[in-house]
């Protein structure tokens, strides 16, 4: 996810929550406005923690849009959401998938992002703090990661990680020079799920792990 920069901005909301309905499907959205939401957000930064929070791209809307188009991807299945944050995906995700595991290295976004999900009613998930890319991986059917790739160093880690992950990992991103760099540089097969025209949305076929 990309920097969250309003907890500078002084600019505070007074509402903790707002609805967000897609495709048919109503989810409750923690405010990333709400003051203690930017507290939890100076606190990892405080802590020398990175910290990337989902803004509410385009590119998260339209990769929830694709998921709830085409369920079969995670329904009924193990899932692991990295760089989870508080990304509207966890929550689609998580209205439809059998077992849920959030990553994420900022320990405050992981929280708030439980919160949200048990707002939502989403109980049968587990959180997995840390590094994706050295992350123990659970035992899951799919891993899922939105606009994770946008830079040198979050295309080092997601390269790391795919040769590593044996599952398959769908990613969907902006289409960006690091991104265009992965595609060019790994060597996991991978094909598009969408047109050229749309954004990138790309299923990296299952794979043997490397030896840890």
């Amino acid at each position: 996810m990309l920097e969250y920069p309003c907890a500078m901005s002084g600019s505070f909301s007074s509402r903790r929550w707002s609805l967000c309905t897609l495709a048919g499907h109503r989810f409750q959205l923690l405010n990333l406005d709400h003051l203690q939401i930017v507290a939890r957000v100076l606190d990892d930064m405080q802590a020398g923690i990175a910290v990337y929070y989902d803004q509410r791209w385009d590119i998260t809307t339209r990769f929830c849009r694709f998921l709830l188009a085409h369920p079969t991807w995670v329904a009924n299945r193990a899932v692991l959401v990295l760089g989870a944050g508080l990304g509207l995906e966890t929550l689609v995700i998580g209205r439809l998938c059998r077992t849920l595991y959030l990553n994420d290295r900022a320990p405050g976004a992981l929280d708030l992002c439980a919160q949200q999900l048990r707002h939502n009613g989403i109980t049968h998930f587990t959180c997995l703090d840390g590094p994706y890319e050295t992350l123990a991986l659970p035992p899951v059917d799919l891993v899922v990661g939105c606009y994770l790739v946008y830079n040198r160093d979050t295309t080092a880690s997601m390269r790391q990680l795919l040769a590593r992950c044996a599952p398959p990992v769908l990613l969907g991103n902006d289409n960006l020079l690091s991104w265009q760099a992965l595609l060019r540089d790994t060597s996991r097969p991978y094909r598009c799920l969408l047109p050229p025209d749309d954004f990138p949305c790309v299923l990296f076929e299952a794979g043997s792990a490397e030896p840890s």
